[in-house]
């Protein structure tokens, strides 16, 4: 609805711009939550996948790879080479877990450029109530 050329802006006319402009950035933010945590849930689904095959194959070959180390060293070393194949499977877990716990630290946070979009936001909020 337009309005005659000589009436000026009302107090509800600006409201509703302010209201407008609230609306779209909000919903521009929550596009970009969204995106990010579509992003982050496809990473998760891969790596779960990625790291259960990679375990299943692992723990054959471990398996394969114990059981003929203790049949060759048993006639030498006795139940002795058990105890040092437990051994070296629990510095190997130990290790794995080391490095696991490092690289979830590296991740950067859960939606990251939505906070930091909605920091930028809320700055330039003040900046505009300061020059006021």
């Amino acid at each position: 609805m337009r309005r005659p050329p000589g009436d000026e802006p009302t107090l509800i006319d600006a409201l509703r711009r302010v209201g407008a402009s609230l609306f779209a950035t909000l919903q521009h933010r929550l596009e970009l939550a969204s995106i990010e945590a579509g992003e982050a849930s496809a990473k998760l689904v891969f790596t779960l996948v990625a790291s259960i095959a990679a375990l299943g194959l692992f723990g054959g070959a471990v398996f394969a790879l114990s059981a003929w180390i203790a049949v060759a060293l048993w006639p030498a070393y006795g139940h002795a080479v058990l105890g040092w194949i437990a051994l070296v499977y629990a510095l190997a877990g130990v290790g794995l877990l080391w490095w696991l716990r490092a690289r979830l630290r590296a991740y950067p946070p859960l939606m990251a450029d939505t906070l930091a979009e909605l920091r930028n936001d809320t700055a330039f909020m003040r900046h505009r109530d300061d020059e006021q």
